[in-house]
């Protein structure tokens, strides 16, 4: 299987890697570091169409190995990412009707840099409270990413608005009869059951709006109604975590030994 890198001329190749027939459109591949040769597992995999939208996602196995069926035909970019990685992407390539496509990429360390950047929270403190909060380690729910440090303060420069800074970071929003947020479509089981058992307390207190199939957002561990996403406070934001259809945000001065209890209200 060739390896994938970001030099042009071996990236162009990517558009042409059909193995085969089968029912649907799937992208599958392994991504390894560039400095050992190294799987790279826990790594964000994003499709994003010609308009740079994210249209699907998926996440590395321990092998580094990845799975993402496509919504259909048409052109689409690969992008990768990780923390303690740079991120890299494919160049923009072709999908046909029907077919597997095999696209390996590589992954450049990233050194942290602690200055000026504070580092919010460490990648094992964070999995450990998520692990808690899910009931499981949050790498094996559906979509999970965790975005802080370099990544989230580049996206934060470049972002107008708290809208804006999700779209940076790849994750999908709308601003139609109502607000949606990082909606993938229907989670798996697993996904679902986990992040039903985080929106039970507050569905039996009335406090969650029908968002349904628009994904649910929260601040430090309470639910927001998705209309509150620009008044939340952009500078005080510093890990964004994805998983299924949700997306949390986490402020710097969160407290990552605290649990919302079953009375906590939305934001």
């Amino acid at each position: 299987m060739r390896l994938w890198t970001t030099t042009a001329a071996a990236l162009i190749a990517a558009t042409a890697c059909s193995y085969g027939e089968a029912s649907a459109q799937e992208i599958h591949g392994q991504i390894v570091d560039t400095q050992n040769g190294g799987p790279v597992g826990l790594a964000a995999v994003i499709l994003l169409d010609t308009d740079r939208k994210p249209v699907a996602g998926s996440s590395t196995d321990v092998d580094g190995r990845y799975r993402i069926t496509t919504p259909g035909a048409g052109q689409f970019y690969l992008v990768v990412e990780r923390l303690g990685y740079f991120e890299n992407e494919t160049p923009l390539f072709e999908v046909g009707p029907e077919g597997q496509y095999g696209i390996d990429l590589e992954m450049r360390p990233e050194p942290f840099r602690l200055d000026p950047l504070e580092v919010t929270v460490t990648n094992e403190r964070l999995e450990n409270f998520l692990a808690l909060q899910f009931g499981q380690h949050p790498a094996t729910l559906r979509g999970y990413r965790n975005i802080q440090g370099i990544r989230l303060a580049q996206a934060m420069l470049k972002a107008k608005d708290n809208t804006d800074l999700l779209r940076w970071l790849y994750i999908p929003v709308s601003h139609g009869r109502r607000i949606c947020v990082g909606s993938f479509g229907a989670p798996p089981l697993l996904a679902r059951m986990a992040y039903e058992r985080t929106m039970a307390a507050s569905e039996a207190a009335g406090n969650v709006d029908d968002q349904s199939q628009c994904g649910a957002l929260y601040l430090d561990g309470y639910r927001c109604r998705n209309e509150f996403l620009e008044e939340i406070d952009r500078d005080r934001i510093g890990v964004v975590v994805t998983i299924g259809e949700a997306v949390y945000l986490y402020t710097r001065e969160f407290d990552w030994t605290f649990r919302p209890g079953d009375s906590a209200p939305t934001c």
